[in-house]
């Protein structure tokens, strides 16, 4: 893994000049529109951010004592590099239904690099897929598996909502589009439900009696949900690479090796920070990282349009600490399309409550957990239904401020309101979004090659053609 030391920049801004290269102690004369823009910007972030601009820079992926992390799980170069190789480890997948698809997916099928960490597809597609294409757009279900078939060895393991992308989680207690997953000590997202609730025996939540954070938890228990093994005499026990991996993870290990491979996973994910994004650039110095277009992009963004009263902290989803006010909302998104030939089972009335169906409350019905934003084009699918295919479409539909999904009266969030920007300015937000959030290196938090020496993020028949591997 390219992990670059991390560098603390202090940032000046007067109105005539700007640190010109991050890191460095150079500075340019700049136009007095480049000077305004960026003055305009920086102004307004240190009036409407809590912290300022400096509350929004992503640590370095290296920068362990910067980034958020659970305190019954300390990252260690270590664990991140044992748990990067069994996020896209295909060797583990044993569990299955389907004898003659084993061995081909890991927990990178639904969460890889070509899509931002997300899929490439509305429904992710573990278990019962085939073919991958460049970024994950050519996966489908594999002959004779459907999430309703009668033969349990043709029920794939797909989602029931899109798959979230895993960058930036760092910066979110809990995991899942409701929040199910996370029960960390001195958190405030789950803390006041009744266990029944948080940890419902025989099913996945259970595993929230661990007391760990919400990244720790889903790693735990997607190993079970998505049909992978790395603790009962799998191939991680039989292998002498992933043997010395985990010595050095946990040279204490104690007898829980599924806690402590889902706790190098979830290190892993820790580490995978998009900050080398434009705007991260622009934050620490680098002015022309950004456009005067993105830059007025950016003025929307945290001004007029309102973004940030809902997407704030480094990640630009929700800041460390926040309430579960600030981390779900009902912005009136539709579910899958379950008409559409590609979907596979149905949108429970659970899944569909969002936050609601997990904590059965009516207060939180149809909430779903505020996203991050960054390096959202490697993927055409937005939404928890996937109901939007750009970037643009869901601006347009924020600026419009009218739900998709018929909900009662009261249950739309306040903030859900018409933006009133015109074209231009949907221009330059939708170029802030695309480009100045875009980090155009994720590759660096994916392994060169595998221990067991597979293809992935799958490794079925025509993924392997197709990713030539």
């Amino acid at each position: 893994m390219k992990l670059t030391p991390f560098i603390h920049i202090v940032l000046l801004v007067t109105s005539a000049t700007f640190v010109a290269g991050c890191g460095t102690d150079s500075k340019e004369e700049l136009s007095p529109v480049e000077s305004s823009l960026s003055t305009q910007l920086m102004t307004t972030l240190d009036e409407q951010v809590d912290g300022g601009a400096a509350g929004l820079i992503l640590p370095q992926s290296s920068d362990f004592s910067n980034i958020p992390s659970d305190p019954n799980n300390t990252l260690t170069q270590e664990k991140v590099q044992l748990g990067m190789m069994l996020f896209h480890e295909t060797a583990i997948a044993t569990e299955g239904v389907h004898a003659e698809l084993a061995n081909t997916w890991s927990c990178a099928s639904c969460h890889h690099v070509g899509a931002g960490f997300k899929s490439g597809i509305v429904q992710g597609i573990g278990e019962g897929g085939l073919g991958f294409g460049i970024a994950g757009e050519m996966r489908v279900l594999a002959e004779g598996f459907d999430k309703s078939s009668d033969n349990p060895s043709f029920i794939p393991d797909v989602q029931p909502l899109a798959s979230p992308s895993i960058l930036n989680t760092a910066f979110q207690e809990v995991m899942l589009w409701n929040g199910q997953f996370g029960n960390q000590d001195g958190g405030l997202i789950n803390a006041d439900l009744p266990e029944d609730v948080l940890a419902t025996a025989d099913t996945p939540k259970s595993e929230n009696t661990r007391g760990l954070a919400g990244l720790e938890i889903q790693a735990i228990a997607g190993t079970k949900v998505h049909r992978l093994n790395t603790f009962d005499n799998s191939f991680i026990q039989q292998n002498m690479e992933y043997q010395l991996l985990y010595e050095a993870a946990f040279p204490e290990s104690g007898n829980d090796i599924l806690e402590n491979m889902g706790k190098a996973i979830a290190a892993y994910e820790r580490t995978v920070l998009a900050n080398q994004a434009p705007f991260q650039r622009w934050l620490q110095g680098e002015d022309a990282a950004l456009t005067d277009q993105e830059k007025r992009g950016g003025l929307l963004f945290f001004g007029k349009a309102g973004c940030a009263n809902c997407h704030i902290g480094p990640a630009l989803s929700s800041k460390v600490g926040a309430t579960s006010q600030e981390v779900f909302m009902a912005i009136g998104f539709a579910d899958l399309d379950t008409s559409d030939p590609n979907i596979t089972g149905v949108v429970t009335e659970n899944d569909a409550k969002g936050r609601g169906g997990f904590t059965g409350r009516a207060e939180d019905n149809y909430k779903f957990k505020v996203p991050q934003l960054y390096n959202l084009k490697d993927s055409n699918v937005f939404g928890h239904g996937g109901s939007f295919t750009s970037i643009r479409q869901v601006v347009l539909y924020k600026n419009a401020g009218v739900s998709q999904k018929r909900l009662a009266d009261g249950l739309l969030d306040e903030r859900f309101v018409p933006l009133m920007l015109n074209d231009e300015e949907i221009d330059d937000l939708v170029a802030f979004l695309e480009e100045g959030l875009y980090d155009p290196d994720l590759e660096r938090y994916t392994p060169d090659a595998l221990p067991s020496g597979a293809c992935f993020p799958v490794a079925d028949a025509q993924s392997v053609v197709d990713l030539n591997c």
